[in-house]
């Protein structure tokens, strides 16, 4: 269960990244030869997830990792195209696309969290 929670939490703060990183593109819409920057994290979660065994790392001959310690969201600039002719690559009509997509996967990654803990907190406390 605390794995669950913990990559739910790692996923929360990739979106988040995500929804800044998509504010910062809407806010420079209208900034000539600015390029778009995303954030690439699903294709590694899922490469993590694919995985058959726990691979373990050490970075320390007194600590272990796992597989999920690595999983970090990283920023990315598009560079290769450009919407508009001053040189600026953002459609704002995307963008705003990928606003909405973006907060509806957080609202509903906070909601399974918030389950999880209410699951967490009965059991505990029928327990007593």
């Amino acid at each position: 269960m605390f794995n669950d929670i913990d990559l739910m939490g790692r996923i929360l703060g990739a979106k988040w990244l995500r929804n800044q990183v998509i504010s910062n593109n809407i806010a420079n819409v209208d900034t000539p030869n600015y390029k778009r920057y995303d954030v690439s994290f699903e294709s590694l979660l899922q490469s993590k997830l694919g995985q058959k065994r726990l691979e373990l790392k050490a970075t320390n001959h007194r600590h272990i990792r796992t597989r999920l310690d690595d999983l970090t969201p990283k920023i990315y600039r598009e560079t290769g195209s450009s919407v508009r002719q001053d040189g600026n690559n953002v459609d704002i009509d995307k963008e705003m696309a990928k606003l909405a997509e973006n907060a509806l996967a957080y609202d509903i990654l906070t909601e399974q969290i918030k389950t999880k803990f209410k699951l967490l907190s009965s059991a505990i406390n029928e327990g007593r």
